[in-house]
């Protein structure tokens, strides 16, 4: 399953992999980590790619999570 944002982001990955655990590989392009035990990539206009997951109540909650975190890291 694949979310995106409504609005286009310019989320500096490799700025912000240090605040995210369990980081399996990270380039400018994308950034692949467990969430809640579920595989993810990050891209950097904020799409979120969630790997043997369906659910799209919960699967918009943990991107809206995800993507929090990630702007709020990559402002500094």
């Amino acid at each position: 399953m694949m979310l995106s944002p409504s609005e286009r982001l310019e989320i500096d990955l490799m700025s912000v992999s240090g605040m995210f655990e369990d980081v399996i590989r990270v380039s400018k392009d994308m950034m692949e980590f467990m969430y809640r035990g579920i595989k993810i990539t990050l891209y950097p206009n904020g799409s979120v790619m969630f790997y043997h997951f369906t659910d799209l109540e919960d699967g918009r909650s943990y991107a809206d999570e995800v993507i929090a975190k990630a702007r709020q890291d990559d402002s500094r």
